[in-house]
Formats: structure tokens, sequence, C-alpha cells
């Protein structure tokens, strides 16, 4: 079992009620749009929705959003784990197996939300699309949080309880692998070279360094990044080729190291 989000990101902003006392039984992580976000455990999806913008309608309750119901087992029965107001472009889809740490979506704002977070409920049995909601049922006005189930028998709250300790970083299938050295230049799109080039990036530190997102594409955010790593660590002379964003083959073997095998075309 591991985290639904990576290390650093799991501060809860809600959790059984609302600031105003209306019933929540989950839990909000307010974390910026493009945060991955993880299967908890080993399970199927039993549904999910796609295609929503990252437009929150908070004023729309019912409002169609992004999300991902996963079937698990926990403590010997079926549950299900309900993620909420995900970005599109979902990264699984209905009757997928995933094992835990898997990236399931990216956290956005979609549907009934006032802006950018993750909503994650959990609830006993193997819920469907018409029932996803069920972890609210018949929960009282006077109820207090439970440390287990909730009186209703279906919520499990806190929901953390199906969760692991085990922090999950960026996408560690990108840890290690093979890197073509014909990608790693800027315009290259779709590319798993490009995604571990993003994940490297991601894990140096650099005097004004942002987060990429692993996309694959060698975009103007990833030759920034690359540029800066070729300046500040390589000691290469700004507006010089060897500083201008397109990592070659000798700087690859500086910056990936011997979990990588580079291999010169794809």
């Amino acid at each position: 079992m591991v985290q639904p989000l990576p290390a650093g990101k799991l501060a809860v902003g809600t959790g059984w009620r609302y600031s105003k006392g209306g019933k929540h039984a989950a839990f909000d992580y307010p974390v910026k749009i493009g945060t991955p976000v993880f299967a908890v455990q080993d399970g199927v999806v039993l549904d999910c929705h796609d295609g929503v913008s990252n437009t929150p309608q908070p004023d729309v309750v019912g409002a169609p959003s992004n999300w991902v119901l996963l079937g698990i087992t926990h403590a010997g029965r079926d549950a299900s784990v309900l993620y909420q107001h995900l970005s599109p472009k979902l990264l699984v889809k209905k009757g997928q197996k995933v094992k835990a740490g898997d990236q399931l979506a990216e956290s956005g704002s979609s549907g009934h939300a006032t802006g950018p977070h993750l909503h994650m409920a959990a609830m006993w049995g193997h819920r469907t699309a018409a029932t996803r909601y069920d972890y609210l049922a018949n929960i009282s006005a006077r109820e207090k949080a439970p440390n287990g189930t909730a009186a209703n028998d279906i919520c499990i709250f806190p929901p953390d309880q199906v969760c692991g300790t085990k922090k999950v970083g960026l996408a560690p299938a990108f840890s290690s692998g093979e890197v073509f050295l014909d990608k790693l230049s800027f315009g290259v799109t779709n590319s798993d070279s490009v995604k571990r080039l993003q994940f490297v990036l991601n894990n140096v530190k650099l005097v004004h360094g942002r987060e990429l997102k692993l996309t694959g594409n060698y975009d103007i955010d990833t030759k920034n990044e690359a540029t800066k790593w070729q300046i500040q660590i390589d000691h290469c002379v700004p507006n010089t080729r060897a500083a201008d964003g397109n990592i070659g083959p000798k700087q690859a073997q500086k910056l990936f190291g011997p979990k990588y095998t580079l291999k010169a075309h794809s």
C-alpha cells in the first residue's frame, strides 16, 4: 500500500465535514493541477470518467468531473476508492488492473469544485458509477467522524486507512531504463526517453528550477530546464551550443548516470 500523492503533497484541507458543516466524509488534498495521482493498492479500475476540462464549477452540484473508481481489497473485504476532480486524459481505463503506486491520472479542478484539489473517499464494497457516492448515504448532521467505518456501514473514514505509509516519488518507472540519445532534443514528442530526462531534471537541484510534467514532449519548459542544468551543473558557457538546451552524448552520460542505458538511435 502507498500514498495517493507524491511526498510533500499530503496535507489535508477538508475532512469529515466542510467548514460550513455539510457532510463530506472524504479527504480533500489541495494540490496544483497536474500533480500525479497514484493507486494506493493493487486493484482494478471499476469505472472512470474522462474528458471534462479543468474549469471548476463551484455552484453546480453534480457537475460532470473526471474521476476514477478503484476496486481494492482492504482487511480481507472488497472496498472502493474514489478519486475525483481529476484532469482530463486519464492514464487508465475501465477494467484495467493496476499495481500499488501506478499513476492513474493527474489532479485537476474539474466539476463541482472551488479550485484545484484531489478528493479521495473510501467505502466498503466494489461500487459502480451509479453508487460511487454511497459513502455519503445516511450520514446524520450530528454524527462524529469515525475512526473506521461510519454508521452507514459503507464509508471508511479517514480514507487514508486504505493507504500505506510509503510515499511515492514521481513516476518511479522512469528512474531507470533505456534512453535514446536521438530523442534528447527540442521538438521531440511522446518519447519515454524524454520522460526519463524530465524525471532526472526534476531530481536535480537547480537555481530557479521548476518541476516538469512527465509528458514525453521536449517542449520549451524542458529545454529551459536542460539549459539550466548545462550552465549550472555542467558549467557550460551561456548562449553557446553546449548550453542550447539539447542534451548531447557526453552530457547525457553525466546527467543520467549508471541506472540508465544510453543508446544512439531509437
